[in-house]
């Protein structure tokens, strides 16, 4: 899981509810600038330069939408009670970077704002011919996609970006899913269903994952390529 750490975030939120606890589960590790309304968001928007904002769509003064012209180098995360299809896309024609209806869990949206923290170098993996965009959650071997589950991109980012680095399942879930391994087989059946997708795209992307008995699972390094 990728964290956001040290970012200047600009919360615009209404609901004194959730922003006073978006605010605190933030601010923990980043400044963050709350406000309730959007003349206070682009009065703040005006003087000073943010790594990313969460933008509330419905807002006592106007809409939401109406800052993104303030915020054109600003990845926009809008978190709406807005959830049709019309208004989502609206969001995106905007320009936002992302969508989220709410409610939604700040650890999931602080994966999401992560993702588009990204610089470039950051959102591809690519080793040994497979390739992961972490943006667009794709994975591919050569010319041939990877069709996997979320959790099993996940598993499989996780190896890549610790290549070489041998992890048992219980470690593999602590760090993938952050939460205390229950000695369950969810792990050794994600990656059996790995394997078998890298498989079918060809014996060498699936020769990539190794196992060895005592020291867990750990994606090829580059030395042994």
């Amino acid at each position: 899981m990728l964290n956001v750490e040290y970012k200047k975030i600009l919360l615009v939120e209404d609901d004194d509810g959730i922003r006073e606890k978006t605010a605190t589960y933030f601010s923990a590790v980043n400044e963050v600038v709350a406000c309730a309304t959007l003349a206070e968001a682009e009065k703040e928007a005006e003087k000073q330069k943010f790594d990313i904002v969460l933008l509330d769509v419905v807002l006592p003064d106007g809409s939401g939408l109406s800052l993104m012209d303030k915020l054109a180098d600003t990845p926009v995360i809008i978190c709406s009670d807005l959830g049709e299809d019309g208004s989502i896309l609206d969001g995106f024609f905007s320009g936002a970077s992302d969508y989220v209806v709410k409610p939604a869990s700040l650890p999931v949206l602080e994966a999401r704002m992560a993702m588009r923290l990204l610089g470039a170098d950051e959102a591809n993996l690519s080793m040994h011919g497979l390739k992961l965009s972490l943006t667009r959650r794709t994975a591919s071997y050569g010319r041939k996609p990877l069709e996997l589950t979320s959790s099993e991109f996940n598993i499989l980012a996780f190896l890549m970006k610790n290549s070489g680095k041998f992890f048992t399942a219980g470690e593999i879930y602590e760090n993938v899913w952050k939460m205390p391994y229950l000695n369950t087989t969810t792990i050794k059946a994600h990656l059996s269903n790995l394997r078998k997708k890298m498989l079918s795209a060809g014996a060498d992307c699936a020769n990539l994952i190794i196992t060895e008995f005592g020291r867990g699972y750990a994606f090829l390094s580059g030395e042994e390529a």
